[in-house]
């Protein structure tokens, strides 16, 4: 959960533990403030008042065409008087609204734990996410949320509804008595009101994601009972921003504060240094300063010595990053995007033992990642990405039991990604990306990672073919032996024994190339196939049978029996670790190897004179048109023609016939014109 979320997150519970631990110390005051109050408890005509109250809030805020999300309780009162709802329930136990949704009561326990002091009044509204439609300008509003605290109202919880208007002094004052303010996440706008300041009793106050503007009051160092301030994420209204200027130095007198959220703003200046001044006793449990223009050293937060979550990431803050003896609290430490150098703090792995999630990256943090990480045995997330950090990267990292993620990309690692590989077992992600200097394989040991689901290996000079780049070696836990970390030469395109990979080799053995291929997202003009975990049959199978650093051999039988679906795979591995296989150029593109054949490229096609091209279209279209028509005419005068044209050719051949018969029957026989006629 986000510092936040866990701020907003406050629901019944929680807000009655916020009473309890301030009890209430104007019983009279409160008594003779509310109507017909009788021996601290609220009456029948007392709690008919307090209902007419409530259908007052109901009536204002619940639009017909948009209404109320939860009403439970609440409608009663667009067809009852509250006399009669009163009156059923008056006599007999808890007032009729205290069944009410979001309706707070004061019990008998509740009095005898010194949480409120009127028997059967409202002591909170605890509505959010209600569609409550109101604006804080409203006098009806503003005029029953005062009579609710005039008979003890002390939480008001009212987040992420439609809430809309500014707090007006004139309007919202008188409530004196208030513990708990809770508007966050609505259309609210307007300066941080003074009326606050004369709440004293507040121990709570949110207003973040609204449209506030203006600076940080340094009047809020008076209200010393607060434990919360959460004023994060104001995008102001019209051309104004939100929250900007210094933060006052004042709220390091709330010795009481435990968490500060300013997430989000325009703040600007150098952290005060009373902020964090008492140490251990300072209260702070949870700071939240990201996305502002904070700048300057960010020491000052070492002597928060209770911190349980720091986030201090997106702003300008620059030299040492902070880390204290005094952290041993400490499990969420965000410090990315800002432009810190120096070398990896090693208090933090001493003394922020119990650290969960540390995200340094995008800074100038330069040299080795200590080999006493390994202490920081609850880390979950680890991510270093975008520093100058250099070296081999020490196996310790790996010796992290519960890493879930590990991001080491865009620095300058060099060597090799060991078999240790293999030991963090709630490894999901790990992105080894933009190291030039890391070479060799991907292990097969990797696939003993059941829950790996996105590796990403781009950018680097890792190969199927093993081959290891020459490089500076520093010897550490992760590069202990020389020969293994150099090599004489480097593929190229000389004949090179064991440069070109073969079809096993090309992806780690528990690793196949899929049916599908997408265009890559890169300038290469080519697109390759997918990379997915084989089925584990397979995927045994083969492990075990491959040879030297390519194979499980018996392990393999360890292999995890379940496979993710391919959608929640992804291994993202640059086409040169498995030199090209699977790829193919796009249209207008043709390959180019290199290299011995382990490397290609595409590069576009030559080019066609576009008119020529036109030219001979166009001249092929109207000789084929010619074509077409000489045909038809022929055909149509064959069909015309063929009648008259048989006729002739039978005529003719009788002709010859009769002539022959004469000539052969001159001297035999002879034949009457009738003859003639008859052959004719």
């Amino acid at each position: 959960m986000s510092p936040t979320s866990s701020a907003r997150g406050w629901a019944w519970a929680v807000l009655v533990v916020v009473v309890v631990s301030h009890p209430c110390t104007a019983v009279d005051e409160a008594v003779s403030r509310c109507p017909a109050v009788s021996g601290a408890a609220c009456g029948r005509q007392c709690q008919t008042h307090l209902c007419d109250v409530l259908s007052q809030i109901y009536k204002v805020s619940n639009n017909a065409s948009d209404p109320w999300d939860n009403e439970q309780g609440w409608q009663q009162t667009a067809t009852a008087a509250c006399a009669s709802l009163v009156a059923k329930t008056a006599e007999q136990g808890p007032a009729v609204y205290c069944s009410w949704f979001g309706v707070l009561c004061c019990t008998s326990a509740a009095v005898a734990a010194g949480n409120c002091t009127i028997l059967n009044t409202v002591s909170g509204l605890n509505m959010p996410m209600n569609n409550l439609n109101v604006s804080l300008a409203n006098p009806q509003f503003v005029s029953a949320i005062q009579q609710l605290h005039d008979c003890g109202l002390t939480v008001l919880n009212l987040e992420a509804n439609n809430l809309s208007g500014e707090m007006r002094d004139k309007q919202w004052t008188g409530l004196d008595n208030l513990r708990v303010i809770n508007f966050a996440n609505s259309w609210i706008e307007g300066t941080i009101p003074s009326t606050l300041r004369r709440m004293h009793n507040l121990t709570r106050i949110n207003l973040s994601n609204s449209y506030m503007y203006g600076t940080i009051p340094e009047w809020m160092g008076e209200l010393q009972h607060l434990e919360l301030l959460n004023l994060g994420t104001m995008a102001g209204s019209g051309y104004t921003t939100g929250l900007n200027g210094p933060i006052p130095s004042q709220l390091g007198k709330l010795q009481k504060l435990k968490e500060l959220i300013l997430e989000s703003n325009y703040l600007s200046g150098t952290l005060p240094p009373q902020l964090c001044e008492g140490g251990d006793n300072n209260s702070l449990l949870l700071m939240n300063l990201r996305a502002n223009s904070l700048e300057g050293s960010a020491s000052v937060l070492e002597g928060c010595g209770s911190l349980v979550q720091l986030d201090i990431s997106s702003n300008n803050f620059s030299g040492p990053l902070p880390a204290s003896t005094l952290w041993d609290t400490l499990t969420t430490y965000q410090a990315s995007y800002n432009i810190f150098s120096g070398v990896f703090p090693c208090n933090l792995c001493h003394n922020a033992q119990i650290l969960e999630t540390l995200d340094i990256s995008h800074n100038r943090i330069q040299g080795q990642i200590p080999n006493t990480i390994t202490l920081l045995s609850g880390l979950k997330t680890l991510i270093l990405g975008s520093n100058e950090f250099t070296g081999t990267l020490t196996e310790n990292v790996y010796y992290l039991p519960g890493l879930k993620v590990l991001d080491i990309s865009n620095n300058k690692f060099v060597g090799t990604i060991p078999t240790a590989i293999e030991y963090p077992f709630g490894l999901t992600t790990a992105d080894f990306s933009n190291n030039t200097g890391f070479t060799g394989i991907l292990p097969p040991q990797t696939g003993f990672l059941y829950n790996l689901q996105k590796v990403r290996i781009t950018g680097t000079s890792m190969s199927c073919s093993g081959v290891i780049t020459p490089y500076n070696v520093t010897t550490n836990a992760s590069c202990n032996d020389p020969t293994r970390c150099t090599t004489p030469s480097l593929i190229s395109g000389e004949s090179h024994p064991g440069a070109v990979c073969s079809d096993e080799e090309l992806l780690p053995c528990f690793l196949r190339f899929s049916n599908d291929s997408m265009p890559r997202e890169d300038s290469s003009n080519m697109r390759c196939k997918f990379i997915m975990r084989k089925p584990p049959e397979q995927a045994k199978i083969d492990c075990a049978q491959r040879s030297g650093a390519y194979t499980l051999g018996n392990s393999a039988q360890y292999l995890p029996d379940i496979v993710k679906d391919s959608t929640e795979q992804s291994w993202i591995i640059h086409p040169s670790y498995y030199q090209y296989r699977g790829c193919t150029c796009l249209q207008g593109y043709s390959p180019v190897w290199d290299a011995n054949g382990t490397i290609m490229k595409c590069v576009e096609a030559p080019a066609v004179d576009k008119r020529t091209v036109i030219m001979v279209s166009a001249i092929s279209a109207v000789a084929g048109l010619a074509l077409l028509a000489v045909l038809v005419l022929l055909a149509q005068l064959y069909l015309r023609t063929r009648p008259k044209w048989l006729r002739e050719r039978i005529m003719q051949a009788k002709r010859r016939q009769v002539r022959s018969h004469t000539r052969h029957s001159s001297g035999q026989s002879t034949c009457s014109g009738r003859c003639l006629i008859q052959y004719m």
